[in-house]
């Protein structure tokens, strides 16, 4: 299985009262690694897609201290549908997993109307895809 994984700077504007990283930020990690896995897509195959939040689940494991210098987040695709994608990102760091959050995306055309991925689009997804996770829900 193939994941695509960047690594993130943790500001101290992301940290709660008690040091940690909150769980919105922690969230909005997630968001922001799901606009650079479809800004991806679009350089590779040039496919400019539009993307809009159907569904956000998120499991916290482990606090995030703010002082650690960064955090990985890893993005595998779940399950692709026709203009639908699920995905899972792994919020990780040397401590350990953070938290697990997995969302919901429904394509749009430029004009806003929902629209099915072309061919390349969906190849390009589905080499991300989770086939442990499919095969699960089987």
């Amino acid at each position: 299985m193939t994941s695509f994984a960047i690594s993130r700077k943790i500001r101290m504007s992301d940290a709660d009262i008690y040091g940690n990283v909150h769980n919105l930020s922690i969230i909005r990690y997630a968001e922001d690694l799901a606009i650079e896995f479809a800004t991806a897509q679009r350089d590779v195959t040039g496919v400019q897609t539009f993307w809009g939040t159907a569904h956000v689940q998120a499991a916290f494991s482990l606090p995030l201290p703010w002082t650690l210098s960064e955090v990985e987040t890893r993005l595998v695709v779940e399950k692709l549908g026709r203009a639908s994608i699920s995905v899972r990102t792994d919020v990780i760091s040397g401590n350990g997993e953070h938290a697990i959050v997995r969302a919901r995306y429904i394509r749009f055309d430029s004009t806003g109307s929902r629209a099915a991925m072309i061919p390349q689009e969906r190849e390009w997804y589905r080499s991300y895809l989770d086939n442990v996770a499919v095969l699960a829900a089987l």
